[in-house]
């Protein structure tokens, strides 16, 4: 009876151990989780964070981008480019990126006239309405005069474009070069300010 009593008590001892083994481990499993979960939680808040606090990381991307809408009167504008960066969510300054080229169309469906700009890159801010476009930026006209320059500011409020940079200036048979130059978007009106050169252009002239 003793010997029945010492298994008895030793099969007990073995049970309770065993079952505090099984809640030492659900207890080390539920800290792990946890810990696991709480770990996640904070990743994803740092990813969240970086997202809202890094600014210079684009909302979204657009390749082929397209956009066309009317101006005053009669004109239609069309702005074309490979790719599209969009920087809206900036606090102080939201903007679209166009990185690769851009090419913008006026249209004028009552005259059939069209002026084209074209520029290595721009970006077009959205307070104030502004468009700042950069590199090889030409202009050609409806008449086929043109002119070349490295920046340009087109201030979509008034219809207005503008520089502060060298500008040539080609028309018909004679090249101007100046330093800056204003014009209407549909390239009328265009005034060279500080000119420095005047070449009249004939045949033989390259």
């Amino acid at each position: 009876m003793l010997d029945r009593g010492k298994r008895y008590r030793s099969k007990q001892i073995k049970m309770l151990f065993r079952i505090k083994n099984i809640q030492l481990v659900k207890s080390i499993a539920v800290i792990l989780l946890t810990a696991v979960l709480f770990s996640c939680a904070k990743k994803i808040e740092q990813v969240k964070r970086l997202y809202s606090e890094n600014e210079s990381i684009p909302i979204s991307e657009t390749k082929d981008f397209s956009l066309t809408y009317s101006l005053s009167g009669s004109r239609v504008l069309t702005l074309t480019a490979p790719l599209m960066l969009d920087f809206s969510h900036q606090k102080k300054l939201a903007y679209q990126y166009f990185p690769e080229h851009i090419r913008i169309e006026i249209t004028n469906q009552n005259r059939n006239e069209k002026t084209i700009i074209t520029a290595d890159r721009a970006f077009l801010y959205k307070n104030p309405d502004l468009s700042e476009l950069i590199g090889h930026v030409v202009i050609t006209g409806a008449d086929g005069s043109s002119l070349h320059t490295s920046h340009l500011f087109w201030d979509a409020s008034n219809q207005h474009i503008f520089g502060d940079q060298k500008t040539i200036l080609r028309q018909k048979d004679e090249r101007i070069t100046g330093t800056g130059f204003d014009s209407s978007i549909d390239f009328k009106n265009v005034r060279l300010n500080q000119i420095n050169g005047l070449l009249k252009v004939t045949n033989n002239t390259q």
